[in-house]
């Protein structure tokens, strides 16, 4: 019986000419794709950002009313791109603090700001990461720029209105994608896209 040999076929791989055409299709798509990916991330960057300091606003003003003293929410060492903590007003000397005071700038020092067992800095968040920049602006004579403050009944105390412009990185500016964030009067909070006519800042 012979068995039957089959000639074996030349295996084909890509030509010099394909392969060249294949990388030029690949390169161009990353091109078209590249663009959409970033700005995907920065605005994916930007609710998160967003939706922290909101977090902590509301945990602030929640916080007021439940201890029944003021409670702010102030910008590390006075600046809101190196973060913010959440701290409630003590009793220094037996007399409760009429606005509340920052412990120091370090999460460790937040950490450490206890009164009869109970924390005084609630919460610490460091600086603002994606080279995005915070601006902020208290409305009326009696507020300051650097701390939010929250009275026992929910609402601002001494601001009459309290706004920030969450900015994008520079060279990627666009106000329409850059997020606002108003403190009423009553306290009530509301965060949304556009900062073209903030008071905060434009963004631009």
């Amino acid at each position: 019986m012979h068995s039957r040999h089959h000639p074996m076929r030349p295996s084909r791989g890509f030509t010099l000419v394909e392969l060249i055409v294949t990388v030029s299709i690949v390169a161009i798509l990353a091109a078209i794709a590249l663009p959409s990916f970033r700005e995907f991330n920065l605005r994916m960057a930007a609710n998160t950002h967003a939706n922290d300091l909101v977090g902590a606003l509301n945990i602030a003003r929640a916080e007021a009313v439940k201890r029944g003293r003021a409670v702010g929410v102030v910008a590390n060492g006075g600046n809101w791109n190196d973060g913010w903590q959440i701290v409630v007003s003590k009793t220094v000397s037996g007399v409760l603090e009429p606005v509340p005071t920052s412990p120091g700038a370090t999460a460790a020092d937040c950490a450490g700001s206890i009164e009869d067992g109970m924390p005084m800095c609630l919460q610490h968040r460091g600086a603002i990461e994606d080279n995005f920049t915070l601006l902020s602006k208290a409305a009326g004579p009696a507020g300051v720029d650097d701390i939010v403050i929250f009275s026992p009944v929910g609402a601002l105390r001494d601001a009459t209105a309290f706004d920030f412009s969450l900015c994008r990185p520079v060279g990627m500016e666009d106000p329409a994608q850059s997020r606002r964030i108003h403190v009423a009067t009553g306290g009530v909070i509301d965060a949304r896209r556009d900062t073209s006519t903030a008071p905060a800042g434009t963004c631009n």
